[in-house]
């Protein structure tokens, strides 16, 4: 009998892996849709550096280390890093709807144009980072997804105990 050993490297598929394919092609649409929602504008040091700060100060209050590297004066935010404010954002959407914290918290990454809105949202990100609310409703969040992790109890099929018996008879 012959093996066939199929060598995978360390964060690849194997080739002809069809969920290889269909997870690639997802992954690539993901960051297709954050890199047309990356705001463009004439983005310098100015804002880009508060808002790395702010970034790096929230990033822990979502269980991520707080080393976000500084961006480069662009024209276009990274898809990275709009990948990260647009966790920041759909959180302090939650947030406003559950009256944890206020309207204006709101990070509206559509307006962004220049290095005043992104110095705007740096203010926010910070002063979320320090409130207590937005805290709390941070951890409610993950330990209500821990829970319903936990309450979750495996599934049994239940038989009758003439089921059972048939059951235990045919593996004889």
């Amino acid at each position: 009998m012959e093996k066939e050993v199929v060598m995978i490297g360390v964060g690849s598929r194997p080739e002809g892996d069809p969920m290889g394919e269909e997870l690639g092609m997802a992954e690539e649409a993901d960051d297709q849709m954050f890199a047309a929602m990356a705001p463009r504008g004439d983005f310098t040091s100015r804002g880009l550096g508060p808002l790395v700060r702010g970034t790096n100060a929230l990033l822990p209050l979502f269980g991520q280390s707080a080393d976000y590297p500084e961006v480069e004066d662009t024209e276009v935010l990274p898809t990275d890093f709009v990948r990260i404010l647009a966790m920041f954002q759909q959180a302090v959407e939650e947030a406003i709807e559950e009256d944890a914290i206020r309207d204006e918290m709101r990070i509206d990454l559509d307006d962004v144009r220049d290095d005043t809105a992104l110095m705007t949202i740096a203010g926010k990100l910070e002063m979320l980072a320090k409130d207590k609310e937005f805290k709390r409703f941070l951890q409610e969040e993950v330990d209500g997804e821990e829970e319903g992790e936990m309450d979750r109890e495996p599934e049994m099929e239940t038989m009758s105990p003439e089921e059972e018996d048939a059951m235990m008879m045919s593996r004889m």
